[in-house]
């Protein structure tokens, strides 16, 4: 799910991808953060995916905050949760 961000035009991998588990949780997702460069500017682009039995999505987090911080800075356990609450939403009993 992360291997097409980082293949974006201007985007590079600044902190490799890793599995996280938030607290109280039995889901694992991926994360990652990346380099973008786009219109002079550099930021930073936290991503996070998942990918279960029927639905898979990659989610990234831009904000003034995140743009701003060093790659090695960004709390991704912090947007691995708030990926959870997306899933939860996108999740929802057919019919």
């Amino acid at each position: 799910m992360l291997e097409g961000a980082e293949g974006a035009e201007g985007a590079k991998v600044a902190a490799p991808a890793r599995d996280i588990t938030p607290l109280g949780s039995d889901v694992t997702v991926s994360c990652q953060v990346l380099s973008v460069q786009q219109g002079g500017a550099e930021g930073s682009l936290p991503i996070c995916a998942w990918a279960d039995g029927n639905t898979g999505a990659s989610v990234g987090f831009v904000t003034p905050e995140t743009t701003q911080q060093k790659p090695a800075s960004v709390d991704l356990a912090a947007f691995a949760e708030a990926t959870l609450k997306v899933r939860a939403e996108a999740r929802q009993p057919i019919g």
